[in-house]
Order: structure tokens, then C-alpha cells, then sequence
């Protein structure tokens, strides 16, 4: 069933591909099609063979692009425009969002809350319960009580008491663990509030005002509670990116820009491609947090791919916190944290 608005997926910007009777895979009519080219910003119709645009026009032109073999689509007046490109993202989330909770859309804690109560019901005792995407500034309610601006573990830890939490901010520069969690970690009470040393500064952990942890943890404290989690595995990163593939294209993301991939996330992107399962354009970014790929990279150079299917040639590097987490420099005290840059 065609949706109001059809998004068909030309990958990036539209080629055109001038022939004088070449029958087309697929034409789609009578639409409203949005070319993006400011000599000819609409038209009705499209003609389109082996993933190049053959025509772009009005519906009277079609008929030579027709032949037994072509899909005619009638749009019915609905709209088309070319594939949209995410300029700066991380496709494994993405894909693990959908695997894992994703709390992109949550509004306020109470939520995170009834979503985990949710999770634990469906797990096993001892098994972790992951999610991402929380973000104390956009949520329409606002917990009775917060420290420095963020939500207690407390609700949290009464409705998982065997299974240990960890939700990951919306910019990924903090994390929530739940008491399980820290117990595993041996975050005690009465820890010592600020700086988390781990290979220097960059770390901090939220105590309350008797020295108890609040179980909120940002950039490098997060790493007390992250090298407990078991590893993922390439099953699952595997699934992770195929589910990733199914979102971009559902809504209308043909390429993408991935700020920061693993080996082991390289490795599964080439397998992709061979097996024809890459079906968006993937622009890599090296993660700067391995000085041992980007050794070996500098070694061999970037990887061009003339069908630009797999590009990977750039770098990611981590230079600061993020706002969000109230953990980037500033040069004056953020306006909710008094003293605090």
C-alpha cells in the first residue's frame, strides 16, 4: 500500500542518464516529484533503469520508457523526493535501538521507568538491561527530585532489583546504572564525588549530599560501569546493522554518514556489501579511541569506492564532552550548575 508521501530511493543526488528509447525497470506517474534542481524543481513523472534516472518530466514523455518488463507506478498525486543523507550519525546504534530500549521519544523519567519495569518482566534474572537516548532536557515532566539537574536511581532500582541497568544519554557522553548495576561495578556508598581518574581526567560520578552515588555517571566514569556489560556479539552486531539498514530506508535515508566504527563494525560493513545486504550508501569515520586502526590505516590509505557504496576515509575524534551531559568546557559556569565550566 503506497503511503501519502513516497520517498524513492535514489541514493544521494539524481543522475540523469539521457537515452532515446531505453525502456525504464520502473516509472512512476502522475506524482508530485521534487528534483531538487532549480532549473526544473518538479515534475510529474520519473523514468528510472538500473538504479540511474533515465527521465524526469511530465507524463506525456513516458511512453517510450515503457515496455512489458517496466513497473508503471501510479502515484495518485503523492509526493517523491530524492534520498535523504544523515550527515552525522551512528548506524550500530541505530540498530541496537532497536534491539535494546530506545528512549529517543520518552518524556519524562516516570517513562524510562515503566519501559525498564517492561524489560525486566521479559528477562531472566542477572541479565542486562541496556538502552540509549534519554534526555533530561526535553522531558515535558520533570522528576520531584533531581541532583545537578539529573533523575535518582532509585525508581529505577525498585523496579529491577536482579538485573542490572545501564541507560546511555541521548549524546552518549553520560549514563544511568541502577543499583545492580553499581553493586556489580562495586560502586559502594559514600564514594568520593568528582573526577573519575581513567588514564586522567575526562570522568565524573554524581554523589547526593550524604556522598551516596546517584547513579548518574558521565564520559569516562562511564567506564566503571561499561566494562562490566558483556560484549556484543557478531550475531547481534550483525542483526543490529540489518535493522539499522531496515530504519534508514523506512524513512528515507538512502546514505550515511558514520562518525566513528570499530574494526569489528568495518569488518561487518564489508561483509555486507559482499553479500549485496548494503543497501544505502555508508560513509565511514575511523573511532580515534583505537590508535591501532588508524595506524594501520595510515598505512594503507582511505578506501574510495567508485560506487560509493563503502567509503572510509575520515576520523573520528572525542576533543570534549557534550552539553547535554554537562560535560563540555566552557568558559563560563553552565547557568544550572553555579562554579561548575
Amino acid at each position: 500500500m503506497w503511503k501519502r508521501s513516497i520517498q524513492i530511493l535514489l541514493i544521494g543526488v539524481i543522475l540523469f542518464r539521457c537515452t532515446a528509447n531505453e525502456p525504464a525497470d520502473l516509472v512512476l506517474k502522475n506524482g508530485k516529484i521534487y528534483t531538487v534542481d532549480e532549473n526544473q524543481p518538479l515534475a510529474s513523472a520519473v523514468a528510472v533503469k538500473d538504479g540511474k534516472i533515465l527521465y524526469v518530466g511530465d507524463d506525456a514523455q513516458l511512453k517510450k520508457y515503457i515496455d512489458d518488463e517496466t513497473t508503471v507506478v501510479d502515484l495518485q498525486g503523492k509526493t517523491v523526493t530524492p534520498g535523504f543523507i544523515e550527515g552525522h550519525g551512528h548506524i550500530m546504534g541505530i540498530g541496537y535501538n532497536e534491539l535494546e530500549l530506545d528512549l529517543l521519544q520518552v518524556s519524562s523519567y516516570e517513562e524510562i521507568v515503566g519501559l525498564v519495569r517492561e524489560a525486566v518482566r521479559k528477562a531472566p534474572p542477572g541479565q542486562w538491561i541496556i538502552g540509549r537516548g534519554w534526555h533530561q532536557d526535553k522531558w515535558a515532566v520533570k522528576p520531584d527530585k533531581t541532583i545537578k539537574g539529573f533523575p535518582l536511581h532509585h525508581a529505577l532500582s525498585e523496579v529491577s532489583p536482579m538485573n542490572p541497568v545501564f541507560l546511555v544519554h541521548a549524546s552518549g557522553h553520560a549514563a544511568l546504572a541502577n543499583a545492580k548495576a553499581m553493586e556489580i561495578a562495586g560502586v559502594n556508598p559514600l564514594v568520593r564525588e568528582g573526577l573519575y581518574d581513567h588514564g586522567g581526567e575526562g570522568g565524573e560520578m554524581l554523589t547526593d549530599a550524604s556522598g551516596n552515588p546517584t547513579g548518574l555517571f558521565i564520559e569516562r566514569a562511564m567506564t566503571l560501569i561499561k566494562r562490566h556489560i558483556p560484549d556484543r556479539t557478531e550475531e547481534t552486531d550483525r542483526q543490529a546493522f540489518e535493522l539499522a539498514i531496515q530504519v534508514c530506508l523506512k524513512n528515507g535515508i538512502t546514505s550515511f554518514h558514520d562518525a566513528g566504527a570499530t574494526r569489528e563494525q568495518i569488518e561487518i560493513f564489508k561483509a555486507f556489501k559482499a553479500e549485496d545486504k548494503l543497501k544505502l550508501r555508508l560513509y565511514v569515520m575511523l573511532s580515534g579511541s583505537d590508535p591501532g586502526l588508524l595506524q594501520e590505516w595510515f598505512r594503507k590509505g582511505p578506501e574510495i569506492d567508485t560506487g560509493n557504496l563503502l567509503t572510509i576515509r575520515s576520523i573520528k575524534l572525542h576533543c570534549d564532552g557534550a552539553l547535554g551531559s554537562r560535560g563540555a568546557w566552557l568558559l563560563e559556569p553552565y547557568t544550572d550548575r553555579p562554579g561548575f565550566y
